[in-house]
């Protein structure tokens, strides 16, 4: 059974479809500034203690070291000496001893420490800023929809389905089935100082003659020739997997 289907018909054309509605929207505008320079306080007006110290002058003055004063000291006199000797009278005669003075340096004090309040002045610095021109301001905006236009197709016709009886199909091939399940068998395999390259271009030859693809005649076991030889031993019922002893000798190249 087959079914023949008759595929729609379709009628193009164009489509305006509205992709985005307009609506009303808000923009800012910015604000504009201006530069504007000002005195700006950086240390306010303050006022200090100056201390005015002392002064002094040096000046000479005369210091008394010694009072004057006035000793007796024991003296002859006429009365005495007439009656000393038979009376205890003694006679004192008196001395003026005069002042003993020494002229100094001395440090007079001429004015004494005072303080004083002094103002110290406010320090003011210049400075440029920004300050708003005209501030910002929200203008309302209009949008209008957005309009696609797009090409589209109108269905004309639907498609249809008719049941058709198409006649079986039969060819004959050879089926080659295996029996039995694939065994691990030990075989005697060609050692690697054995297998010439004289040996494996006669192998190569011999596959290619009977209808193998083991590659380019070389004398070297690529995996062409590899694949081939093992198609070889599998459709042969040989054991696959390596060049054997048996392979060689099946294929006519050993006695």
């Amino acid at each position: 059974m087959r079914l023949d289907v008759t595929p729609a018909e379709f009628r193009r054309g164009f489509k305006q479809v509205v992709t985005k509605e307009g609506t009303k929207t808000f923009r800012v505008q910015p604000a504009t500034y201006k530069e504007v320079e000002e005195q700006v306080l950086v240390k306010p007006e303050t006022t200090r203690l100056v201390v005015e110290p002392a002064q002094y002058e040096e000046v000479q003055e005369e210091v008394v070291l010694e009072q004057a004063r006035t000793e007796l000291e024991p003296c002859r006199t006429s009365g005495a000496a007439a009656y000393g000797a038979a009376s205890a009278v003694f006679g004192f005669c008196a001395k003026e001893i005069p002042a003993r003075t020494k002229t100094i340096t001395v440090t007079r004090l001429v004015q004494p420490e005072t303080t004083r309040t002094e103002v110290i002045p406010a320090e003011y610095k210049t400075v440029t800023r920004m300050v708003v021109d005209q501030p910002a301001e929200v203008v309302p905006v209009e949008l209008d929809d957005e309009i696609e236009s797009f090409e589209v197709a109108e269905l004309v016709e639907p498609a249809q389905a008719t049941e058709r009886e198409i006649p079986a199909e039969t060819m004959d091939v050879n089926v080659r089935r295996f029996e039995g399940r694939p065994q691990i068998v030990a075989r005697q395999a060609v050692c690697d100082r054995e297998l010439t390259r004289d040996m494996v271009r006669d192998i190569q030859s011999r596959l290619s003659r009977l209808g193998y693809k083991p590659g380019e005649i070389d004398g070297l076991p690529g995996p062409r020739t590899i694949e081939a030889l093992s198609q070889y031993q599998i459709e042969n019922g040989l054991a696959s997997g390596a060049i054997t002893i048996e392979t060689v000798q099946r294929l006519g190249l050993m006695d």
